[in-house]
């Protein structure tokens, strides 16, 4: 089995580094591959202050936790993340690691979000399928385009070899900074968007932390960086007319869904304000009706606990209890339309704050420690299935990983890059799971906790890219 992940940022590290050029040396910042060890200092940071200073989704951490088909992000910083009422300047290379020639360029409001965008492609493209040779083996990293392409891989997986599939995270890619603040040209759209479909990403996240003239966003930032850097406008589901999908929302979600203008780009909901979700589910049901049956897909998240947006009623108070996170109606519609559902290993967005909290007093024994960090993921699981259960649908088909690692997150303690997802796999099995199973045998639906766990970290991410990834469609 080759574990998956749906959505990761490896670029992020390694583009602002060697002066914007990627390197085919390992020990070079500019290097995909280039990877440290965690150490206390780092784990102390994580900690106390939740900044990671290290990087979660390198590629040899890939190779060593058996991650060999990711979702790499596409990703343009917001400005809005660097300029705010705090002057964070000394701190937020630090913070992010980014690189200060890059944060001075997203800071500068000549820098168009679009060219950055299409500068990184340029990186990634010029090392596809080049050698980075670590202690005398060569690795390298390979684009995969189309359902075809993973039909391929599965059968015929090369060693030392990641596959890597494009996405793009967030609408404010197709823009320059000016454009993000007022109604562009429909050709401005449509020949951004002509360029994106070029490359041939799996799916497109329309909204992201800043508004961006297309679609309304959810709150995503921890609520003591709110104060410093505002996310209001477009947030608020009280304010329809702010958080609402915009006619040029509407547009570019078309041109990515048509087929008529490249292969198909799936929408991904993740961030999207309920709002906005609400009147992409109403363009979902015109499809539909038309014979074509688009499914859901949410690429990094969780469970939000609350049966609906129009209720609000908690019903698990162990999760995230925002708008950020599905609803249990919205997870009944997922599943029912065959999407997929990214677990993200975020640990402040997949669980309460008092949840989280009873995971950081286990000190000394590791294996109590992951256990309980582990559950953490295990809730949101345990809240698909009590929904999916009501309405006797099978869940175990539709739950995949998307880690969102490297994308500025506080990472589950224990499982806190690539290379420790075969671990997470071990402590779901073994000690949440299988008790589980042991007392609800009918919601294993014929299968073992092994074959479920397959399904999740592998075979329902790669099933799902061969049916909907672009036009080369291929029969498992």
């Amino acid at each position: 089995m080759i574990y998956t992940d749906l959505h990761t940022h490896p670029i992020l590290k390694s583009f602002g580094k060697n002066n914007f050029n990627p390197s085919s040396d390992f020990n070079n910042k500019a290097n995909l591959f280039h990877h440290k060890k965690i150490n206390l200092w780092n784990r102390f940071l994580e900690n106390i202050v939740t900044i990671t200073p290290y990087r979660q989704a390198d590629l040899l951490s890939a190779e060593l936790g058996e991650t060999r088909l990711i979702g790499l992000s596409m990703y343009a910083p917001e400005r809005d993340f660097f300029i705010g009422e705090f002057d964070a300047s000394s701190i937020e290379n630090w913070v992010t690691d980014f690189g200060q020639p890059w944060i001075n360029k997203i800071k500068d409001k000549n820098t168009s979000y679009f060219e950055n965008l299409k500068s990184q492609f340029n990186f990634i493209e010029a090392l596809d399928q080049t050698e980075t040779f670590i202690d005398g083996k060569p690795y390298k990293y390979q684009i995969i385009t189309n359902g075809q392409d993973v039909y391929e891989l599965r059968q015929n997986t090369k060693p030392n070899t990641i596959y890597l599939f494009y996405n793009i995270e967030g609408g404010h890619n197709l823009f320059n900074q000016v454009e993000t603040q007022q109604k562009s040209s429909e050709k401005i759209v449509v020949d951004s968007i002509s360029f994106i479909k070029s490359k041939k990403p799996f799916y497109f996240t329309l909204a992201h932390h800043f508004y961006n003239q297309l679609s309304g966003h959810c709150i995503s930032l921890p609520k003591k960086l709110q104060k410093l850097r505002h996310q209001k406008y477009g947030s608020n589901s009280n304010k329809p007319e702010e958080s609402k999908l915009r006619m040029q929302g509407e547009l570019v979600i078309r041109e990515l869904l048509s087929q008529n203008n490249g292969q198909r780009v799936l929408i991904d909901i993740k961030h999207m304000n309920p709002i906005a979700r609400n009147q992409y589910y109403e363009i979902l049901d015109e499809y539909k009706a038309k014979g074509d049956n688009i499914p859901l897909l949410f690429s990094h998240g969780g469970a939000n606990g609350m049966d609906s947006f129009e209720s609000k009623n908690i019903n698990n108070k162990k999760l995230h209890n925002q708008e950020i996170g599905l609803y249990d109606n919205e997870i009944v519609r997922l599943v029912k339309s065959g999407g997929l559902f990214g677990l993200n290993l975020d640990e402040r967005v997949m669980s309460s704050p008092k949840a989280l909290k009873e995971t950081k007093n286990i000190c000394f024994s590791k294996r109590r420690r992951f256990k309980e960090t582990s559950r953490l993921i295990w809730n949101n699981i345990e809240q698909i299935l009590k929904v999916c259960k009501t309405e006797k649908i099978n869940p175990w088909e539709s739950i995949a990983i998307g880690s969102d690692f490297d994308g500025i997150i506080n990472p589950i303690n224990g499982f806190w890059t690539l290379k420790y997802l075969p671990r997470l796999y071990y402590y779901l099995n073994k000690y949440h799971l299988k008790p589980y199973l042991n007392d609800n045998p009918e919601d294993a639906f014929g299968m073992s906790p092994n074959n479920i766990l397959n399904k999740v970290f592998s075979e329902n991410t790669i099933q799902f890219m061969i049916k909907h990834y672009g036009t080369k469609q291929a029969i498992s």
